[in-house]
């Protein structure tokens, strides 16, 4: 079923006029960034609604896209190292 709903919204938004879809994602991406922002100082989950919102965004613009796979190389690399230090504390 979760097959069926998402072939029909790529149908849709295939169907959509390019500017309908500009105005979407943007919209969608900068609401989920802000809300992030704002998540960071009262409680709630910042941090994955700002990569969330950037990876929105990156699907359109290309400054996005930048900022994106600058999160995605940050985050691959502080995984590294709290591996490498949870390894070292286990010993």
């Amino acid at each position: 079923m979760a097959m069926r709903i998402r072939e029909k919204f790529n149908s849709v938004w295939r169907h959509l006029p390019h500017p309908f879809q500009w105005i979407i994602v943007s919209t969608v991406g900068s609401t989920l960034v802000l809300l992030g922002i704002v998540f960071m100082f009262i409680p709630g989950p910042g941090i994955p609604l700002i990569v969330l919102g950037v990876a929105i965004l990156a699907t359109e613009f290309a400054w996005a896209e930048v900022v994106y796979a600058r999160l995605k190389n940050e985050t691959e690399k502080f995984t590294a190292r709290a591996k490498k230090a949870w390894k070292g504390k286990k010993k």
